[in-house]
């Protein structure tokens, strides 16, 4: 590095590696030269570089910290605004003005409710959710499509051919039809598999039955040509990986509902069916999927072991209730009920003109199934016509 002299009898200053002999300038000798020494910092040291790097480094990393911080209400706010405008895409409300979002969304929303994967409900919370905490918690929309229809929007994610899926998928409150659908990606390729995030192909979803004959989820996408049922939808062309990540995060993310919400059971059958049937005014098939309306199962063939006052119900035979409420419906002969095979005598309460023949001994009892309506048959430590005459 040069350092800077100067000539006592000529006055100029001059660079050099080292102390030279002699005046380049006048000629004057050594004596005559001193060596400048620079005053304040050396500003071509190693030294100051790397101080000067440090410091800009701190002061921009605190600039970008600042900003970050001073905007992120109004980055939470567009994320939320998005995230609201997807939603009501899923129930056909699409093009929306920004400013319009929050009142049509506040209009069409009723409820909001997350289940875990057991089936327990917690009120609320449902858009504090994240996509990556589904799976782990169920988020539901209790709502109505632009059309007026009562709808359940589900939110589901997944995983394309380079990174996630998610979407949201509006269905009758009984989960047999789709409503309305709505679907985006992370990372998928343009004019193929980011094709998904277009109305032309969630279109397709609206109208189509969700359950398959099994009454298992059977909705899904599959190659383009080859749907073969009104479950399946066309794929997009050349996107086959991704069109198979969206049939995957259907199929399965709606049948994850299904099984934490009880629906497509058997009316009845589910297992939270006593709780709702306690409040009259209780639609289950909005709650627990469980179509229990006015106390009772609501549907004729209910399975009525779950729920006490099915029991009592005209449409419900007495036998095939695992309940040991007395039978209403009568037929003639002594507690064969109708529509029931399964039905045993005995089941409580007989026709006047039908009496019960009695039985002479336990065993004899036990032989011909003919028990007095006491229950005791003449057998110590019966416990009753269904203990002795082997009814549940």
């Amino acid at each position: 590095m040069a350092k800077k002299f100067i000539c006592s009898q000529c006055g100029q200053t001059f660079e050099a590696a080292s102390m030279p002999d002699k005046c380049p300038i006048c000629g004057a000798d050594a004596s005559h030269i001193k060596e400048v020494k620079a005053k304040g910092i050396n500003t071509n040291g190693n030294v100051y570089t790397i101080c000067y790097a440090a410091v800009m480094v701190v002061l921009v990393a605190f600039l970008l910290a600042f900003v970050s911080s001073a905007l992120k209400p109004a980055q939470d706010a567009n994320v939320a605004i998005d995230k609201k405008k997807q939603i009501l895409a899923s129930l056909n409300v699409r093009g929306i003005a920004k400013s319009d979002v929050e009142a049509k969304f506040d209009e069409l929303i009723q409820e909001t409710c997350v289940v875990t994967p057991d089936g327990q409900v917690t009120e609320g919370g449902a858009f504090e959710v994240e996509t990556k905490e589904i799976g782990e918690k169920f988020p539901v929309y209790k709502a109505k499509t632009a059309a007026g229809d009562e709808a359940l929007v589900l939110p589901l994610k997944g995983r394309g051919l380079w990174g996630g899926l998610w979407g949201y998928v509006a269905v009758t409150p009984d989960f047999q039809k789709v409503l309305g659908a709505y679907f985006d990606h992370e990372s998928e390729t343009a004019g193929l598999g980011a094709l998904i995030k277009e109305e032309k192909f969630q279109s397709q979803f609206i109208g189509r039955p969700v359950m398959g004959a099994d009454g298992k989820v059977a909705l899904t996408v599959v190659k383009k040509g080859a749907s073969e049922a009104e479950t399946q939808i066309d794929g997009v062309t050349g996107a086959t990986l991704t069109s198979k990540g969206v049939g995957e995060m259907v199929l399965s993310g709606i049948q994850q509902y299904v099984d934490a919400l009880g629906a497509g059971k058997p009316a009845g059958s589910c297992k939270n069916a006593p709780k709702c049937c306690e409040k009259p005014d209780c639609n289950c098939a909005e709650k627990k999927a469980c179509a229990c309306k006015d106390g009772s199962c609501g549907d004729a063939a209910c399975n009525c072991a779950s729920d006490a006052k099915c029991c009592a119900r005209e449409e419900c035979p007495c036998a095939c209730c695992e309940k040991a409420a007395p039978c209403e419906k009568k037929h003639e002969g002594c507690g064969q009920l109708e529509g029931c095979p399964q039905a045993q005598q005995g089941c409580g309460g007989c026709p006047e003109k039908a009496e019960a023949p009695k039985c002479q001994s336990g065993s004899d009892c036990c032989k011909s199934g003919k028990c007095d309506k006491s229950g005791s048959c003449g057998k110590p430590g019966c416990d009753g016509d269904k203990a002795c005459c082997g009814q549940r």
